[in-house]
C-alpha cells in the first residue's frame, strides 16, 4: 500500500454522469468549494467535455472556455498536482502552459493523428493512455472481444511504442484499462482480476470505476454507489493499482489508510 495515490474527479461539464456544473454556474466561490471537497486528493483531474457513454463532443472553444475559468485557482495552489483530462492536443498544450502538470487521455494519444504524444514531450510530462474502443457516443453499443486482457495487452503495447518513438520516456507513462468504455459488465470484473498482468508491461496503472454502473444495485443511482464503489477500489489496489480516480476522495483516503495499518500487520 505504499505509494498509493487518489486522483480526485473535477468535472466542469453540464452533462457527466454523476456530477459537473453548468456553464453558467460556474463561478470562482462554487469553484473554491469544490476545490477545498478535493484537498485530500494527491491529483485532481479536471475536464471539461464530457465522457459518459452517449457523450456528445463539444468544440475546442467551449472546452477551453470551461478551462479558462479554473485556471486562475490552480497557479495559486502549488500544493496538489493537476492534470487535465482532455484528447484534444490544443486544449492539453494550453492546460500545461498554465499550471497543469498531467495530461489525461481517453483517446491514448490516437486523436489527431498522436499529436498529444508531441505535447507531451514538449512538456516533458506524464500521460495517461485509456483503453478504449470505438468513442463515448458508441462504445457501449457493439462490445465484442475474442480475448479482452490480450486486446487490451496489444493496445498498450502498440501505443507505449508510439508514444516512446515520440520523445514519451518510460516514467511518464501511465496505464488505464477504461473501465466502462466499451466494456460489458463482466469485462470490468475481468479486468480488475488482471491488473498485474497489466503491470507486467512495466508502467503504473490508474483505475477509474468510481460510481459507474456495473457498479449498481438493483439498478440504483451513481448518488447510491459509494460502498460499491470503495470495495472495488479496494480490490484494485490490492490488485496492483497505483492510482484511483474518484469522487469521492476523503472516503477513499480512509480506505487506504485502513489498508495499510492492515498491510504492515
Amino acid at each position: 500500500m505504499v505509494n498509493k495515490k487518489i486522483m480526485g474527479i473535477l468535472n466542469l461539464t453540464p452533462d457527466s454522469f454523476y456530477d459537473g456544473f453548468r456553464d453558467e454556474t460556474i463561478t470562482s466561490s462554487i469553484l473554491k468549494k469544490k476545490l477545498c471537497s478535493l484537498s485530500s486528493c494527491d491529483i485532481i483531474d479536471v475536464g471539461c467535455e464530457s465522457s459518459r457513454p452517449g457523450s456528445v463532443p463539444v468544440s475546442l472553444k467551449v472546452e477551453k472556455s470551461r478551462l479558462s475559468k479554473i485556471i486562475p485557482m490552480i497557479k495559486k495552489n502549488d500544493k496538489i498536482t493537476f492534470s487535465i483530462d482532455t484528447y484534444k492536443y490544443k486544449i492539453a498544450d494550453y492546460a500545461l502552459k498554465n499550471g497543469f502538470k498531467i495530461i489525461n487521455d481517453i483517446y491514448a494519444g490516437r486523436f489527431d493523428n498522436n499529436k498529444m504524444f508531441d505535447v507531451a514531450a514538449d512538456h516533458s510530462c506524464p500521460i495517461v493512455l485509456m483503453h478504449m474502443v470505438g468513442n463515448p457516443k458508441d462504445m457501449q453499443k457493439k462490445i465484442a472481444y475474442k480475448s479482452l486482457i490480450d486486446e487490451i495487452m496489444f493496445f498498450f503495447e502498440e501505443r507505449i511504442l508510439t508514444a516512446k518513438k515520440h520523445g514519451i520516456s518510460d516514467d511518464k507513462i501511465i496505464l488505464d484499462p477504461g473501465i466502462g468504455f466499451g466494456k460489458k459488465i463482466e469485462d470490468n470484473f475481468k479486468i480488475l482480476s488482471n491488473i498485474g498482468k497489466i503491470k507486467s508491461l512495466g508502467y503504473k496503472v490508474l483505475i477509474g470505476l468510481s460510481r459507474k454502473k456495473f457498479l449498481s444495485y438493483e439498478n440504483d443511482s451513481p448518488k447510491q454507489r459509494l460502498s460499491s464503489t470503495i470495495s472495488m477500489n479496494q480490490i484494485a489496489l490490492q490488485n496492483g493499482a497505483d492510482i484511483i480516480r474518484v469522487h469521492d476522495p476523503l472516503d477513499n483516503l480512509k480506505m487506504i489508510n485502513v489498508l495499510k495499518q492492515y498491510s504492515n500487520c
